[in-house]
């Protein structure tokens, strides 16, 4: 199970450039098969002799969070004792980039690359497009043990919602994703009090970082005050359709080393935001029991949220 947010992009603008320059006869008979959305998931299957089932959820960036999701429904449900999950995305493309520039989503801190991606910072002014890949092996509890395989940490719920607000931009107060998070933590069975650390998705847009604050207020209320919020994607970039898988990696990492990981580019912070951000160093989380959210959301209004613990 493992999806991409803007899929093939690059194989069909060299496919059309073919087709238009040399003609039908010139095309790769690879070029649909490699515009299809579940053309990854299919490869991996096909690699490992996966035999359950492949799915490749489409919801924007929210897509590899949702494929985490059904995943665990998978092994919930006893339809698989192990499954292959997460996402991948390489967009960076003049279509692409130019969409996005158009769209005015992106940065326009050309010259300062390395301070363009600036989540919850007052002067924030667009996310940076980035690419890259995460993986997560999921699987029972018995299986895992069976195999003797090391465990990092467990899925104890998801949440998902719309917005049914506007196609490129959030509802300003987060309610949608509020309502992911709140669902997420129902499903795991545990409250606002329970949560010690939050990947957020943080794109460095004005609108995005707001509303998502807004949303962990809302759904965590005065618990939120003891949460510590990392938006890692200040150090990796907007993976679009990889982004949640990756930072949900990042959400398992930080529990496992009892680590928070900083955001960087983060001064001055947007008094607006009422989260403690984890910035300058790593930060330790306490002792005892932890879990963590992590957030994704997409265009369209999808949010999605994971609920992991140590």
């Amino acid at each position: 199970m493992c999806v991409s947010s803007i899929v093939g992009v690059q194989t069909m603008l060299s496919a059309h450039e073919t087709l238009r320059r040399k003609g039908w006869r010139h095309m790769s008979p690879f070029a649909v098969p490699a515009l299809l959305p579940n053309s990854t998931a299919a490869q991996i299957a096909i690699r490992y002799g996966a035999q359950a089932s492949a799915h490749a959820p489409v919801s924007a960036c929210a897509s590899s969070t949702e494929a985490i999701s059904l995943a665990a429904d998978m092994i919930r449900l006893g339809r698989a004792d192990i499954v292959i999950a997460g996402g991948t995305e390489a967009p960076i493309h003049p279509f692409v980039i130019g969409g996005f520039a158009a769209m005015r989503a992106l940065s326009r801190r050309n010259s300062e690359p390395e301070r363009a991606s600036r989540p919850f910072a007052a002067d924030r002014d667009g996310f940076l497009l980035g690419e890259g890949a995460g993986i997560l092996i999921l699987e029972s509890a018995s299986h895992a043990r069976a195999r003797g395989a090391r465990v990092y940490a467990r899925i104890l719920g998801a949440g998902m919602s719309v917005d049914g607000y506007r196609i490129a931009q959030p509802e300003p107060n987060g309610r949608g994703a509020a309502k992911a998070i709140t669902r997420a933590l129902a499903e795991a069975g545990l409250g606002p009090e329970d949560i010690r650390h939050v990947n957020a998705h943080a794109t460095s847009t004005p609108a995005g970082d707001l509303a998502e604050a807004r949303a962990l207020r809302h759904s965590l209320g005065a618990a939120c005050d003891q949460v510590a919020v990392s938006a890692t994607k200040s150090m990796t970039g907007h993976l679009q359709g990889g982004s949640g898988a990756v930072e949900a990696i990042a959400a398992i990492l930080a529990l496992h080393h009892r680590l928070a990981p900083p955001t960087i580019n983060h001064d001055p912070m947007d008094p607006a935001i009422d989260l403690d951000v984890v910035t300058g160093a790593p930060r330790p989380l306490p002792a005892g029991p932890l879990a963590a959210l992590s957030n994704s959301f997409g265009f369209g209004g999808h949010n999605a949220t994971l609920v992991v613990a140590a």
